[in-house]
């Protein structure tokens, strides 16, 4: 599938997506840092299992968003000697509706994740 995208929107979607992964990423580490006073705290085995279990998909999430920041980057690498129309293709980073549908899903789990791990701090509370 082939479609055109004016290079001004396309760069400013790519800038608006990084700088949403960076949020994520600094969010991600205050969130780790919040366990991490969890675990330290004497909580009971429940509690820490718990905590375990969040600093496993919290650390999944950090590895997909440097994943995620690299494959804008190279988009917008690719985009940045552009002629006046883009035309993609179907290569995962190049192609902005493949880039796209994996941003929605990237953002999709990190509401839910952080969700998730909002009740389980107000339970702790």
């Amino acid at each position: 599938m082939s479609t055109t995208t004016q290079p001004t929107e396309l760069h400013e979607q790519l800038n608006a997506w990084k700088e949403e992964v960076r949020e994520v990423k600094e969010e991600v580490t205050l969130m780790r840092e919040r366990l991490e006073q969890i675990a330290l705290s004497k909580a009971p085995k429940e509690v820490l299992s718990q905590v375990e279990h969040f600093e496993n998909r919290l650390l999944r999430q950090r590895e997909v968003a440097d994943e995620m920041f690299h494959d804008i980057k190279q988009s917008a690498k690719k985009h940045s000697d552009a002629p006046s129309n883009v035309q993609h293709d179907d290569r995962p980073v190049h192609d902005y509706s493949t880039l796209q549908n994996r941003m929605e899903t990237f953002q999709k789990l990190y509401m839910q994740l952080k969700g998730e791990f909002n009740h389980f701090i107000t339970s702790q509370g």
